[in-house]
Order: C-alpha cells, then sequence, then structure tokens
C-alpha cells in the first residue's frame, strides 16, 4: 500500500514539473506580471515578443479594450496598466494626468513608401491628395502636376498590415480594396517598374527599379521622404512606430520587459515580426 502511495506521489510531481516547464516556468527563472494596454497593433507585438521569451518569464494580461493608444496612456496613468504599447508619442495633455513623466521608449518601426515609375516627372505629393486618390476623387496625373494618363494604382492585400495602413489613410470604409492588390511587395514595385502611369504601395526598401514619391503633409510644405530620420521622428506618415511606456516608479515587470525588447533576443523577434529595430541609444521619448 505504502509503496502504491509513493508511486502516486512521484507521478504527480513528474506531472507538475511538466506542466511547469511546459509553461515556461522552470524552477530558478524570474517570473514578472505584466499588464499591457494601448492601441491594438502595439500590444499584439509586444505581447508576442514578451510571450517568447524564457528568461525571465513574463505573465502577461490584457486591462481593457485594446484599441486606441489614448487608453494605453489612460490606463497607465491611472495605474491599470503596467506598460503603454502604443503608435505614437505621449500628448501633453495626457502627460498632466502622471504626477512623474513617464518613460518612453521607441522600440521599433514598419513603413511604407508611395513609388512612382523613374519617367514619372511628379516628384511629391499632398497627402490630402493621396486620400482623394484612395477615394477615386482625383483619377488623372494631370491634377496632381503630372502628364495626361490615368493614375494606375497599386497596393498590397487588404487584411496584410500595408493594406490596413493604406485603408486607414483613405478615412473611409471599404468593402474591397480600392486599388489593384498584388501579393508581395517586390511585386508591386516590379509593376511600377513596367508602368509609367503607375502609383505604388509598398514596403520601405525597393529602390531601384521604381523611385519613392515624396509625401507632403501641407499643400506648399517640404517634401519627406521614407528615410530613417523621417520615420524615427514621426515625420513620415506612411509609417509607424512602436512605443512603449511605463511609469518613472514602475517595478521590475515592465523594467525587465523593455530591456528584453532592447536585448540581442528583443531584437531577433522584432525583425522576424517584420519590425525594423531602433536602436536603445536613439530610443528615448522626449516629453513635448
Amino acid at each position: 500500500m505504502r509503496e502504491r502511495v509513493q508511486r502516486r506521489r512521484g507521478l504527480g510531481l513528474v506531472v507538475l514539473a511538466t506542466i511547469s516547464l511546459a509553461g515556461g516556468c522552470a524552477p530558478g527563472r524570474e517570473i514578472h506580471a505584466v499588464r499591457l494596454s494601448g492601441g491594438h497593433m502595439p500590444t499584439e507585438l509586444v505581447q508576442g515578443w514578451l510571450e517568447h521569451c524564457s528568461d525571465p518569464v513574463f505573465r502577461l494580461s490584457r486591462v481593457g479594450s485594446i484599441t486606441f493608444s489614448i487608453d494605453g496612456f489612460e490606463r497607465l496613468a491611472k495605474g491599470e496598466c503596467d506598460l503603454a504599447c502604443v503608435d505614437r508619442p505621449i500628448s501633453p495633455r495626457e502627460l498632466e494626468a502622471f504626477a512623474e513623466v513617464p518613460i518612453g521608449r521607441r522600440v521599433g518601426f514598419y513603413g511604407f513608401a508611395l513609388y512612382v515609375n523613374p519617367s514619372n516627372p511628379v516628384d511629391s505629393l499632398f497627402a490630402k491628395h493621396l486620400k482623394m486618390i484612395l477615394r477615386g476623387e482625383i483619377k488623372d496625373w494631370s491634377e496632381i502636376g503630372g502628364e495626361a494618363g490615368p493614375i494606375r494604382l497599386i497596393g498590397p492585400q487588404r487584411a496584410t498590415r500595408g493594406g490596413r495602413l493604406l485603408l486607414g489613410q483613405a478615412g473611409i470604409f471599404f468593402d474591397k480594396e480600392p486599388w489593384e492588390a498584388i501579393d508581395s511587395d517586390a511585386g508591386i514595385v516590379d509593376a511600377v517598374a513596367a508602368d509609367p502611369q503607375a502609383l505604388g504601395f509598398a514596403a520601405v526598401g525597393y529602390v531601384g527599379p521604381a523611385r519613392y514619391l515624396g509625401l507632403r503633409l501641407e499643400r506648399a510644405g517640404e517634401a519627406v521622404l521614407p528615410s530613417l530620420e523621417a520615420i524615427e521622428k514621426d515625420r513620415y506618415p506612411l509609417a509607424k512606430v512602436i512605443y512603449v511606456y511605463h511609469r518613472a516608479d514602475a517595478d521590475a515587470g515592465p523594467r525587465e520587459a523593455v530591456r528584453y525588447l532592447f536585448s540581442p533576443r528583443g531584437q531577433v523577434a522584432l525583425e522576424n515580426a517584420g519590425i525594423a529595430p531602433i536602436p536603445f541609444e536613439r530610443s528615448a521619448v522626449e516629453a513635448r
């Protein structure tokens, strides 16, 4: 009888050890509870990166509806979350809710660009005109300073990260993307390179067969190209920077989470998700 009880106890210990290891909570590893809130895309990305960290282990939870950056800042100010995962810097008005200025870091970015054929004489586009092109209110290059001819708009599939960003530029809902959809960024740029009347929207970094089209935030303003500096400083609207903020008096959990994101393993995790990491020395966010 005693042998049977001991055997059952031994079996139970094996099961507990197996469950512990499967959950990533092996003996000796630090475990940090971190509550996340903020914008949908930044929170999804940060949660995915932290879930793959095995030392330390992060026990993650989401607070409230994960929709907008403002939600993350509000919950962080109230102490309801530990890490605000957002796609913009905190505003002066949002700062007023904090006793001390929260600590913010730019983790990485994903960027897209407008591409045109090298023979196209148009060098930049007013941001409002891009919206009008997407809505079908501008259809000919002659309406924006180019040679007469229909604008052939080419972009990614609607459900992709780029497709969602481009639909956001339109400012209205479409049942189907209002552009010719191609599966890959390289395919979009190749199509633009073969057609002088094409306007393509694809990930940054494919210049060569086609060239970037600058974007002006004001009608008579300076044309902004998707340079690293412009993207990191939020001067280029077709890119999204991922930010994380924690309170100045935060405990070890959020601080360890940020430390992991800038570690070599964390940087690889960002790159595997299609996010360009920002080096720690350039990541600090200055309060506005």
